[in-house]
């Protein structure tokens, strides 16, 4: 059947009319320039095209690992969880500390100044 198994699939009339006209150009059942006439594009739009359904196609085949993608338990969403607020909370620290360094830097403290809490005899 080739091409026209598209008609078979789940999808819009105008999606597989596009599908089976870039097959059939892949197939050498129909010129570029037919294919461009019957989708009312350029043949750099049909290049496009056929080049993006080829590749969608090849990353599907791409060898995957066998059986269902393992599911994070409930206790590991927890720890998860657990792991992100306590980093945002060492990145808020991580910010404070800085801050407090650039106060640190800006206002040397005074070589010559009395400690606080220390009474002085001078006037």
């Amino acid at each position: 059947m080739g091409p026209a198994l598209v008609q078979h699939l789940e999808g819009s009339e105008r999606a597989k009319e596009r599908l089976e006209v870039i097959l059939e150009t892949i197939a050498g059942q129909l010129t570029i320039e037919e294919a461009c006439q019957q989708l009312g594009i350029k043949p750099a739009m049909l290049h496009q095209l056929r080049t993006e359904v080829l590749e969608a196609g090849l990353a599907r085949l791409e060898p995957r690992p066998l059986g269902r993608p393992q599911q994070q338990t409930p206790a590991e969403e927890l720890q998860l969880a657990a792991l992100q607020r306590r980093v945002e909370e060492l990145e808020s620290e991580l910010k404070i500390a800085a801050v407090r360094e650039e106060i640190a830097r800006v206002m040397p403290r005074r070589a010559d100044a009395d400690p606080p809490g220390k009474k002085t005899n001078h006037p």
